[in-house]
This record gives structure tokens, sequence and C-alpha cells, in this order.
């Protein structure tokens, strides 16, 4: 920090008294952001910092729950960081913006990236906290990206400020909230994506994704995602929906059927034992074949009893 920036910190006065939870990472640049939370707090006491147990792939500081900020508050980026941390209890945005947000049903994520020399990145982060402090389905990711450049290089980012909808929808340059929250309202709700379903799932609401595709008798674009996910809970959480699917809209099965046929020689064990289960869920008598002819080339225990529970389950419902 030079000195322009410690006055700047010593000389604001927050409206509360915000509290920071500090990403924890592996990311090499961990230590950076560490030294610098402890260097604000020898200038100031005006906030707090905690050290947060929130997943993170990359450091950052945790506004709310749903906002992450990957970059550090330097030189014209400080300003903006500021007047977010205010907004945080009171966003107070445009009436008209808020009664719009208050109609988002399923969780969005908004991808910021930002560079410190960028002359429309400060008036980006002004704008885009208010909105993700005023709602909470929208979680927002503020990334540097000279900082992070695997990270820019990833999602194809080219300039600054690049914001991102869900991984499809982009913006560079300057843009308006009105423009940002009418493209998340109207956005298909059946497209979202795998990582969108699981915040959904996290949040509770394994029940509102079932009803879904049942309502429009369609699957979730990211849906099969969940099922062939890494994490078990989120699985688990998949499979609620996969036993309602069979029972009330079995139609919905023959996709997704076949898209855990294709990925089951990819995945490891555990996985390829939830897509057994699932398959014997859904499965119809062709999907009993396929697992018998498996079953030659299974060498784990749990696999091949996945696999007889399976075929049995088929059989059952088939009444083969």
């Amino acid at each position: 920090m030079d000195n322009m920036t410690k006055e700047q910190i010593k000389a604001w006065t927050p409206l509360g008294r915000p509290v920071l939870g500090i990403a924890d990472t592996e990311h090499p640049e961990q230590k950076t952001f560490e030294a610098f939370a402890r260097q604000w707090q020898e200038i100031s006491d005006s906030m707090s910092w905690t050290n947060s147990s929130q997943p993170a792939d990359l450091p950052g500081f945790f506004l709310k729950n749903n906002i992450l900020y990957s970059a550090l508050p330097l030189e014209r980026e400080l300003s903006p960081f500021l007047k977010g941390l205010d907004c945080l209890d009171k966003p107070d945005p445009d009436a008209g913006i808020q009664n719009t947000l208050n109609n988002i049903e399923a969780p969005c994520r908004l991808t910021l990236y930002i560079a410190l020399q960028c002359p429309h990145c400060p008036g980006m982060v002004e704008r885009l906290i208010p909105l993700a402090a005023a709602c909470e389905k929208i979680h927002l990711h503020i990334i540097d990206g000279s900082l992070f450049p695997e990270t820019a290089q990833q999602d194809k980012v080219m300039s600054a400020p690049c914001l991102i909808l869900d991984n499809d929808t982009r913006w560079t340059g300057a843009v308006a909230e009105e423009e940002i929250v009418d493209m998340i309202i109207n956005k298909k709700s059946m497209d979202l994506d795998t990582m969108a379903l699981k915040t959904i799932l996290e949040d509770g609401r394994a029940e509102w994704i079932t009803e879904r595709m049942l309502a429009s008798n369609r699957l979730f674009k990211g849906f099969p995602g969940l099922l062939l996910h890494e994490t078990w809970s989120v699985r688990l959480g998949a499979m609620v929906a996969v036993e309602a699917l069979a029972e009330k809209a079995p139609s919905l099965c023959a996709d997704l059927e076949k898209i855990l046929i294709d990925a089951f020689s990819t995945k490891d064990v555990p996985v390829q034992g939830d897509i057994l289960y699932a398959l014997g869920e859904i499965g119809t008598s062709d999907t009993r074949d396929w697992i018998a002819a498996q079953q030659e080339t299974l060498s784990h225990e749990d696999l091949k009893d996945a696999a007889n529970d399976a075929i049995e389950s088929i059989e059952e419902r088939f009444s083969i």
C-alpha cells in the first residue's frame, strides 16, 4: 500500500462495522491476501477480519456469503470497494430494480473481471456489489485478471471489465444494472448449469429442482452433472430427484440414462456406484443388459454389488 491508500483507509468511517471473511485456499497468492488483511488491521480497526470456512477456488475476501472479492482494493479500486462495504447492510437499489430482483427464483453467478488500470472497472464494481447485496440469489465473484491470469485465460477474458453470467452470457465494457438484471430474469431457467443447481441443492431446495423439471417436462441442462459430481452430498441430493422422475416422469429418463452410461467408464468407483444406482431406478430392460455386460469387467466388490442391486431393481419394476 502506498501512503495515499493508507490515508484513505484511515479516513474512512463505515456506516456499520463490516466483517470480512478471508477465503482459505491453497493458491500461491493466498499469502498476499492474508498480508493485505493484516496490514489493513494495522492501519485501521474500522472493520473486522475473520477466516472464512466457505469453499473458494481463489483467494479473496467474502464481503457477504454470496460476494467474493478476489482482488486487492488498491488505487482506483479502493473507493468502489469502500462504497461496496457501506452498502452491504442497506444496499438501497432503485425501487424498480429491487422489485425485479425480488422475482429472481434461481441462483445465478456473476463473474466480473477487473484490472487496476481499467477506467470502467470501478463503476462496474459500484454497480454490482449493491445488486448482490440486495439479492442473495446473485453470487458475485470479482476477480483481478492480472492477479489470476490463468483463471482469466480459462474464461477466455481478453479485456476488462468483463462480466460473465453463468458461464455463457458476457458483456465487455460498462453495462447498466437494468440490463444485467433483465438478462438474469429472462434467462431460461431450464438452462441452469451444474454449478447453479449445486447452489440450489446446498440451499436445501432439492424439491424445487424436481418440481421445475416435472412441471416443464424437461431436464435442467446441468442436472446430469449433479449425478456425476465428485462430491457425494451433491450426488445424493440429485438421487432424490431421480427417484421422483422415475416414478412420475419416466419419459424424461431416456436422455439421462444415455448420459450416465456414456460417462460410466470415465468416473471413479464412488461415482460409478451411484451411476449404477440411478440406472437401477430409471433403466429399462436394455439397461439391464448393459449392466449385465459390465459385470464381467468389474473388479471392485462394491461395484459388483451395486450392479446386482441395479439389475434386481429393473427386473422388479418390469417383472422380468
